[in-house]
């Protein structure tokens, strides 16, 4: 037998694996890593941090980033030398968190999304920075590409979250939703065990994805730090109505989506066509707003009258224009700190490839159109 195939036997076996997350989403914020213990019934998030791309590489990626046209030697090299960034960025982090190599079991890398194509017929979705790379640079044996399993038997490859969240977070007696704030927005709806209602995941729209395309484009600025341009501009209710009225708005539960679909050049066609003019604040006062409002009906059409807790987590949960306009159009809703669940909510995406992962060593299958599926793909280190 491959000593390695061995090895991943051993990994198996152990009552708690030590495993890093690494997360990169399409806000290009950066990259999330998260040192986790896990078993076959718990996950700890035992070390984080979040390391930020300098704008150069934040701009390559962006021009290969959810185009019809683009570059494929960029996206040959990005495929490498972003495996080769991680790589070197995790050894950073564990040589600051005094842990050797030896000491991981695994890592669960997600990759960086550069098209997502939800389809009725055959979704695809394409994600960059090869596992292969990752463990040899590293030493560590490598998961990855989560996503094309769950694509092969006719899934939409997102989003994922409700598998941690179902397994890990659903209580017996309450109602909870639990709303991740990336580029897009997505939640998870938890019904309490004992109503015997089923769970439900979905897409909403987006969440910084359009915010933080105004603001590199308007402010040369990543995004709206707090939501303080946010707060300092007007919403424009008729660009609001227009943007709210397009079709993936009307589409049913459950349904996923991208910047393929929201980007930034579609609302300008949108200001253009209708002769709307607006000044950079206000314009991402406006994209706050859709946030707002596009997870707030979304959450109010699946949960009805239905009293539950809210946990949100991902990087608006620091816009505290989004944060409040969350509280104030969900009256159903008790907002709670994401941490009393014991994840950091900044973590929370990291956290979730190492379960995805752990699940797969373990032999754990979750149920996508009917059928049985471990996600991920093993690197192998040597």
């Amino acid at each position: 037998m491959n000593k390695q195939l061995n090895k991943i036997l051993k990994i198996a076996q152990k009552p708690e694996r030590l495993i890093v997350g690494l997360m990169s989403g399409t806000s290009l914020d950066g990259l999330d890593i998260a040192l986790c213990s896990c078993s076959d019934s718990h996950l700890k998030v035992l070390e984080f941090e979040s390391i930020a791309y300098d704008e150069k590489l934040r701009s390559r990626i962006r021009a290969v980033q959810s185009k019809e046209t683009v570059n494929l030697e960029e996206v040959c090299r990005l495929n490498t030398e972003l495996a080769d960034l991680y790589s070197e960025l995790v050894l950073q982090q564990l040589k600051e968190w005094k842990i050797s190599t030896d000491e991981v079991d695994l890592i669960a890398s997600h990759g960086q999304t550069i098209y997502h194509l939800p389809e009725e017929q055959q979704t695809s979705t394409l994600q960059i920075v090869d596992g292969d790379h990752i463990a040899q640079r590293t030493g560590i044996i490598t998961i990855s590409d989560f996503r094309q399993k769950h694509t092969a038997v006719g899934g939409q490859g997102a989003p994922l979250a409700a598998l941690m969240d179902e397994s890990l977070f659903r209580d017996d007696s309450k109602n909870r939703v639990l709303l991740n704030l990336g580029g897009i927005a997505n939640f998870t709806w938890l019904p309490s065990k004992d109503s015997g209602k089923a769970t439900l995941t979905s897409d909403t729209g987006p969440a910084n994805t359009l915010i933080n395309e105004a603001m590199q484009k308007y402010f040369d600025k990543p995004f709206d730090e707090g939501g303080k341009i946010a707060a300092s501009g007007a919403t424009h209710s008729e660009l609001l109505k227009y943007l709210l009225l397009e079709p993936y708005f009307r589409k049913p539960f459950p349904k996923t989506t991208g910047q393929e679909e929201f980007n930034l050049e579609l609302v300008e066609e949108l200001m253009k066509g209708y002769q709307i003019e607006l000044n950079p604040k206000d314009l991402v006062a406006t994209l706050t707003q859709l946030t707002v409002y596009s997870i707030t009906r979304a959450l109010d059409k699946v949960a009805g009258d239905e009293e539950y807790e809210m946990y949100v987590s991902g990087g608006g949960i620091h816009n505290q224009v989004i944060m409040s306009g969350l509280k104030e159009r969900l009256a159903n809703a008790t907002i709670k700190p994401f941490q009393e669940l014991g994840i950091h909510p900044d973590a929370k995406e990291a956290a979730l490839m190492v379960f995805l992962a752990n699940s797969m060593i373990l032999g754990n299958s979750f149920e996508v159109e009917g059928e049985e599926v471990s996600l991920g793909k093993i690197s192998l280190s040597e």
